[in-house]
Parts: structure tokens; sequence; C-alpha cells
């Protein structure tokens, strides 16, 4: 489920021994993040397997990096690589270093509250310097993946996209199947919530949000079969059918989640990827319809999804959570609370007004909540991460529309994660923040293979030149 340019430049490619251990390795790790990683409160023994599974596998990714140094890479993989760094540093370093190097009011009343009863003031940066040792911990699997898949060649990140599709529609059968089990039954990993169609999550927004991921990379296919298909190549029909079933089950499942935002996700992504993919389409009328029609009807669902959306709104507690979350904040700034501490502070900070029978987990709005707990240096780090999209966005663009499918959509479905983050967590979850991880991975080595093409393109032509010119001298 990927973009035309798998299929036209390097779909034939075989892998070799150490790329194909590489994706056995990686896509087991996935899997069993997935598989085991659904909720953002519970780490059971799958999650600890996949933390220490991680550790060979980011040190061998490690190595299969720093070979590739000898060639010229591109601005943007650097950057991708200091967003991985600063991202595992902030919570490491909130659990180790002293209370000291942060301020705020919020902080300086909870001292003069604890001194009171003869105690010391927080003695690390985070108020909660377990859980944020832990966030450290929960970090590394995403960021093995994210090596690996950056250091494999196209045809093995291409299976890796496969990958995340299969996944998604494995959940989703699961969800089918516990809508008809009892609450206790084996298929049910968290028996603590009623039966629902949540598949390998705890909450089913999360579950929209691997259906959106696995809509989007259909997409791609779907586009690349109807507009861009190689001349002489078999099985059309077969891998457009299979694409439209991908996208056709996520489009009917979206709404049994009860995920809003993931119904409006997914029309928009969709509309991005056919939008991408259309420059690369053979032939003109049919074309043109054919992108017409797509945009029509993305306008039309779209319109239909925000109108449904609006139903209930005025029981929302999302948004006063948003508001009162950033107050929170502010008393904290500029250096945060510390990653895993927003549970106990918005419970110490929050009006009566707010105070349920139910404790609220997150402020189900990411960027929030890492400004609450990690202060500027969640800021420092979104803004890294923004650069590294927008960087290998253009480094994408800037190839022929036919050799840069995989690597868009891959954008595009890290886009719509993204964006659920402003009304959810996902990426609080092991599951979700492995499969952005791969996505990640697959959008940086893309664009860092396409540029070293270009380099060495470039390369071949001034030597060429250079040839030339001494010969046209000696004779």
């Amino acid at each position: 489920m990927h973009g035309a340019d798998a299929d036209t430049h390097h779909g034939g490619h075989a892998l070799d021994r150490q790329s194909l251990a590489g994706l056995v390795a990686v896509g087991a790790l996935l899997a069993l993040c997935v598989v085991t990683g659904g909720s953002s409160q519970e780490s059971g023994a799958g999650v600890f397997a996949a933390q220490l599974m991680s550790l060979p596998v980011l040190g061998w990714a490690g190595w299969r990096l720093l070979r590739g140094t000898h060639q010229t890479s591109p601005t943007y993989l650097y950057a991708w690589l200091a967003f991985a760094v600063v991202l595992f540093a902030i919570p490491a370093l909130q659990a180790l270093l002293p209370g000291s190097v942060a301020g705020g009011e919020g902080r300086q009343a909870l001292a003069a509250d604890l001194a009171q009863f003869g105690g010391g003031a927080p003695a690390r940066w985070s108020l909660a310097p377990g859980a944020s040792r832990d966030a450290a911990f929960h970090l590394l699997p995403g960021l093995a993946i994210f090596a690996m898949v950056l250091s494999l060649p196209h045809a093995a990140q291409r299976r890796l996209a496969q990958l995340v599709v299969a996944l998604a529609i494995a959940s989703l059968l699961l969800g089918l199947a516990q809508l008809g089990a009892p609450q206790e039954s084996p298929l049910n990993p968290y028996p603590q919530w009623s039966p629902a169609m949540n598949g390998f999550f705890a909450n089913p927004n999360h579950q929209a949000t691997l259906l959106v991921v696995a809509a989007t990379l259909a997409c791609a296919r779907l586009a690349m079969v109807v507009g861009a298909w190689p001349p002489g190549r078999p099985h059309r029909v077969v891998h457009g059918v299979v694409a439209a079933l991908v996208m056709l089950l996520a489009a009917v499942a979206l709404p049994l989640t009860g995920s809003r935002a993931g119904v409006v996700l997914i029309i928009l992504a969709c509309a991005l990827v056919v939008l991408a993919h259309w420059p690369a389409w053979r032939g003109g009328l049919r074309s043109r319809a054919v992108l017409v029609a797509s945009m029509a009807i993305a306008a039309a669902a779209l319109f239909l999804s925000l109108r449904w959306m609006q139903v209930d709104a005025i029981d929302e507690l999302r948004g006063p959570l948003r508001a009162l979350t950033g107050e929170i904040a502010a008393r904290y700034a500029p250096m945060g609370a510390g990653i895993g501490s927003y549970v106990p502070l918005f419970e110490q900070e929050a009006p009566r007004e707010l105070l349920m029978a139910n404790y609220v987990n997150h402020a189900h709005n990411e960027y929030a909540q890492w400004w609450l707990e990690a202060g500027v240096s969640a800021v420092a780090a979104m803004a890294l991460g923004a650069v590294a999209l927008a960087l290998s966005l253009l480094g994408l663009l800037r190839q022929p529309a036919q050799v840069r499918g995989l690597g868009v959509t891959a954008l595009v479905a890290i886009g719509a994660i993204l964006a659920h983050s402003v009304v959810d967590y996902p990426l609080r979850t092991p599951a979700m923040l492995a499969v952005a991880a791969a996505l990640a991975g697959i959008a940086a080595g893309q664009a860092v293979q396409a540029a070293r093409t270009r380099n060495s393109a470039g390369g071949r032509e001034r030597a060429g030149t250079a040839h030339r010119l001494q010969r046209d001298m000696t004779t």
C-alpha cells in the first residue's frame, strides 16, 4: 500500500541478507509493540519485552547508519537524528537533574506547602521522576524502529508499510470479534473496559488513528493503480481490489469506534494522497475526471462529517481540560513539571467543578500536555521535529512525481497522527508511537535516499564534464 515509485523503480530489487534480517527484526518489534502496547496507562510483559528487544535493534541500526556515513547525507538526516536524541534526553534528564534547574510559581508554592509539613522541596526536575524515567524507557522501541527503518533500503521500507496495513486490519478484525464477545473474553486485552471495537487498544480513538494510517497507505496504492500502473505489470485488478477493500473497511469501521476526528482525518488524508499522486498519472481527461470526482466526494464527505461532529458538542469536556492544562502549565513554566506528572498535578490544581468520579488521565491535547510536562524543552523538541518534517517534504518534492510517492504518503500519515493529537493522545500508547516511528523512518529514509541519488547523479555528471574537458585539452 504505497506510492508509484515502489513499483516503477525499486519494486523488483531483492533484499540482501543483512537488509532482510533488519526488516524481520524491525517488523517483529513493530508487531510486538502494536499487539501489546495499546494502553497509555498499563505496561505489561509485552511492553517490557519490546523495550528489551529494542536495545540490540537500536545498536544494530546505529551500526548500519554509521556504515553509511561515508555517503553524502542531507541536512534533514541530522535534523531527524537530533530530534530523536532530544526526545529521549528530555525525560532522562528530568529524572536525573536536581529540582534547582526548574522554577515556576507552581513549584515554589508546592515547596512551601511541603515545608509546612516538614518536607523538603522536590529533589528532581520532574515532580514524578519515576514516571519520567519510565517514559524514557517507553521511547526506546520507537527510537529503535525509526533508526532501523531509516537504515533499510527502499524495498524493505515498502514492505514495512504493508505490515502496518496488515496490523491495522488485524486490529480491526479483532475489534469486530470483541463486539460479540463478553467483557472477560480472552479476545479483550483490557477486560476492565466494556466490550467495544477497540482491537489491540484500550481506547477506541486510538484504533481509529491506526485505521486512518492504514487507509492513507491503501489510498496511495489505489491512486497508483488507477493512474500510474506500470505498463505490462500483471495483477493490476488484484492490487486495486485489495487497496479499495482496505479503504472501505477502514471507512465503514471508523464511525463504529466513535471517533469523530478520525472520520474527518481519513477524508483529508486520502484527499492529500490523491493530490500528491496525481502528477504521476498518465492520461489526460480520464485522470482529470478521477481527480475532480475524488475531490468532490472528499468535500461532500467532509461537510457531512463536520455536521455529525456537532452532535453532543455541548457536553464536550475536552475544551475546558485543554484550557485548564494551559493555565497549570503557565504556573510551572519555563521548565515544566515532568513527564508523567500530569494526573496528580491536574488533581491538585483542578477546581472543584472539574473533580469527577473518574480521574482525568490526559489533557486530550498532546501539545498542551507536553508544554505542561516539559516546558521549553518540549517546544524545542517540537520545533526540531517540525523542521525535520518540513525539510524531508521539500527534499521529496524535488524528486520526480514517480519516485516520491511512498515518502510523501508516510508524511501525510504522520500528519494525520499529529492532527489527531490535538484532540487526543495516540502517541502516549507504545503501539501508535511505534507506528509513527516507522512512518517517520520511511519518510526520512525516502528523502535521504532520493537526495543521495541526486547527489550521485550530479557527481557523475560533473565527473563526466571534467573528463571531457581534460580530453579536449589534451587533444
